[in-house]
Order: structure tokens, then sequence, then C-alpha cells
């Protein structure tokens, strides 16, 4: 009896055994989370769906009858012409809050950072020279130097600068400060731990919620970081020059913030945001000399565009820079802050002589 009941046991528990392997192998693969901060530690590194809806330059539904309106893709003051743009959302709740963004040579990819500390990866269409498509392959978290995500107030990341052969520095707003991140040439070595990089002099006096917002590689492996809030009609920018951070002021317009910098050939790019309740976004595009730095007094851009009410305007605080067929891009990119009330935009713009 004895016998027959271990048989039967035996066999018992093998059925149990094979259908708890079934049901594992038939159960659907894990959805996200729905608390990105409980969830910062994960990485998703499969294509995931990503909603992508083309977007206008001009709000042309909204503006006036009989009122006077540039080219549909025109940027004013006419330095820089619309090659198309897109609104990104996402199902995962990591995705959103885009600081700043990096493309690769030819524009098919790009790397962005979150202000919760995510690295966002993804691919690029273009057609006929126009910004056609976006698709998000990779979300993972930025480590801090223990190896483990960012909590609180230490994963505000506001900026992205390349400094060459995989090599990215990023700036943090809140806890100020500056970390070097080995991801590669492919980028695919995010799981890399933070190397701490020393800040500019001075920067555990930066506002909270005010600090370097712009970070971008210079020529001859200098360092430049742009810090977000004026003071007395000029902006603050530290320049890293070997080892020695030193000043250097921009002319600032009232209510206007910095929120990207970025280099390209002889030139660095600003990209500044002015915000007010009864005005809404406003967005500045402009750009001075890199050899401007070296010299005397404070510097003064030139405007290359200016986006308003009106016209596909967010927040935008993430620029990139780029040639593609023959033509030099710029690419912004938006912070929603995670609500519902704004939008994640990439949009592009080519460079008139």
């Amino acid at each position: 009896m004895r016998g027959v009941c271990d048989s039967v046991l035996g066999q018992v528990c093998l059925s149990v055994i094979l259908s708890l392997a079934l049901s594992a192998c038939s159960a659907p693969p894990s959805t996200s989370p729905s608390d990105p901060e409980s969830t910062s530690s994960s990485v998703d590194t499969r294509p995931l769906p990503t909603h992508t809806t083309p977007v206008a330059l001009y709000d042309t539904a909204s503006a006036t009858p009989g009122s006077s309106m540039p080219s549909l893709d025109e940027l004013p003051p006419g330095r820089l012409v619309y090659r198309g743009g897109l609104h990104l959302s996402h199902e995962d709740p990591r995705f959103g809050g885009l600081s700043a963004i990096h493309l690769d040579t030819t524009g098919s990819r790009f790397l962005a950072v979150s202000d919760r500390a995510v690295w966002v990866q993804g691919d690029l269409e273009w057609t006929a020279g126009r910004l056609t498509g976006a698709q998000v392959t990779h979300l993972s978290p930025l480590l801090s130097p223990d190896g483990t995500p960012y909590e609180g107030e230490a994963r505000d990341s506001e900026a992205l600068a390349d400094l060459g052969d995989g090599l990215f520095a990023v700036s943090f707003e809140r806890q100020h400060r500056i970390a070097l991140y080995t991801l590669g040439a492919d980028w695919s070595r995010t799981g890399t731990p933070a190397r701490p990089h020393p800040p500019p002099p001075g920067s555990d006096q930066y506002e909270n919620n005010g600090g370097m917002e712009g970070l971008t590689r210079l020529p001859h492996g200098r360092l430049l970081a742009g810090v977000e809030r004026a003071v007395n009609g000029e902006r603050q920018l530290a320049l890293l020059d070997n080892t020695q951070w030193r000043d250097v002021r921009m002319s600032a317009e009232p209510g206007y913030g910095l929120t990207a910098l970025a280099t390209h050939r002889d030139h660095v790019y600003a990209l500044e945001r002015f915000w007010r309740r009864d005005v809404g976004n406003r967005i500045r595009i402009l750009r001075f000399p890199t050899a401007a730095l070296d010299g005397a007094g404070v510097i003064e851009p030139e405007r290359l565009g200016e986006l308003e009410a009106g016209m596909a305007v967010d927040n935008f605080e993430g620029l990139a820079i780029l040639e593609r067929d023959g033509e030099t891009l710029l690419i912004l990119v938006s912070d929603d802050n995670f609500s519902a009330n704004q939008r994640t935009l990439m949009l592009a713009f080519a460079l008139t002589l």
C-alpha cells in the first residue's frame, strides 16, 4: 500500500511541477510598474511601444483672422527653418522629464537623460530631410558612485555632455554636482556607476532648482557649464580649462533661464526658457563664437530663433546639433515634468546661412 501511495504521490508532485512550469512559460511578460519612483532600478532593453504624433510649427487654427504669418516652416527672425517635429508619449511611467539630449553622428540614434535620473535611448526616422519618427529602445537608471540608483533630490539630472570615446558628463541640480559615465561608443554600458567630477567653485551656492542646466564640451577638451538663474542681467558660465574653473559672463534677458548648451564647430549654442502663468512658455535659441569665451567683457549672443504662444512650444530643456544631408540641424526636446498638461516634444530646425 505504501508503494502505491508513494507512486501516486510522485505522479501528483510531477503533475504540479509540470503545471507550474507550463504556467510560467505561458504567462505574459510583466508590465512596467506604475510608480516610477519605486522602479528606478529596473532596466528594459526591449523595443518599447512609443506613440508619436507629427507636430506643426504653427497652430494655424488659433491664428487671428487677417493676421500676417511667416512661412509655416520659418522660425522668426529667419535663421532657422523647421524640419519636422513629434509629440512623443509612452506607456512606461519612467518616460518623461527629458532634460538633455545627444545624437549620434548620423542623427539616427538619441541618448537623453530625464530629471529623474533615467537614461532614455532610442532611434529616429527621417524622411526627405524631415524628422518623422522616434522609437524608445532602452530605459535604465543613472547609477550613483556606489552602484545604486539615485533617490530623492539626488536624482535631478539636467545636462549631458559628450566628452568623447563613450565618456559622458552629467550635471545635477539641487545637489549640485557633475558625474562622469563611461557608456562606451554604443552607449551600452548604462549600468556603469558614476565617477565624481569636480564642479565649479561656489556651486554649493547655486539656487536649489537653478543650477547647472547647461553642459558642453569645447574644443581642446575644455568643459563649459551654464547656470540657469541670471544675476543682475548677466548669466554665469563656468569654463574648465585644464584643471581650473573660471567665470565667464553672458548677457541675459529678464525672465529667461538657461536650459541647455551645445557646441558645434566654432560656436556655442544656448537654449533659454521664459515662463509666466499669463504668458506661457517662450523659448529663445542663441549662439556666440567659442572665441568669445577667451575675450574680455560680457558675451553678447546672437538670437537665432524664438518660440512662443501659437507655435509648437513647451518646456524645452535639451539641445543637440549635428550635420545631416548637408545641413546643420538643431534638435530640441522638452521636459513635460511628468504632467498631463505638458508634452514631450522633439523638434528639428535647419540653420540658414
